[in-house]
């Protein structure tokens, strides 16, 4: 075999290898913050669980929605945990999940929004509620989805009132 065959054989070889490589490295699942997964996914669960998907995307989508903005914790954790912001934090005394099917759909959903496999739903919301309350802050957002039970809102910042 001639040096040109074998100069070329060698780069075709080292380009397929270089190729494998990029597409196992692009087929690998991406790496999430256990600790941050966990608490969306604690989130999801107490908040959504009897929602439809649709709906706890939703509230995912809040919580990372907050972690964007300047107002809230720009973690996860921070977010979920900041002071009585979400109900169960501060309600629940054990908030480990009871209901497996429930508790995996949660991590599901809290991985796939994390990775930016989700739209988000709520249209940009940084709050929402349940439809059996009627909370004052509300006069302060606009609606922006209603999703099940819940009402999602987006707010500009202003706790004055839109009039």
């Amino acid at each position: 075999m001639s040096s040109k065959y074998v100069h070329i054989l060698s780069g075709l070889l080292t380009m397929s290898l270089f190729v494998t490589i990029g597409i196992a490295a692009m087929m690998s699942a991406p790496e999430i913050d256990p600790k941050q997964h966990n608490c969306l996914a604690l989130n999801i669960y107490h908040e959504a669980r009897g929602e439809r998907w649709e709906g706890q995307i939703g509230v995912a989508h809040v919580t990372i929605n907050r972690v964007k903005h300047p107002g809230w914790k720009d973690t996860i954790c921070g977010v979920v945990y900041q002071h009585k912001q979400f109900s169960w934090t501060h309600m629940i005394k054990d908030p480990t999940p009871k209901e497996a099917k429930a508790w995996s759909d949660a991590q599901v959903i809290a991985r796939d929004v994390m990775i930016g496999n989700t739209e988000d739903p709520t249209n940009g919301a940084v709050y929402y509620h349940a439809n059996y309350v009627n909370p004052k802050w509300t006069k302060y957002m606009d609606l922006s989805k209603v999703i099940g039970r819940h009402l999602f809102y987006t707010w500009d910042g202003d706790w004055n009132a839109n009039d």
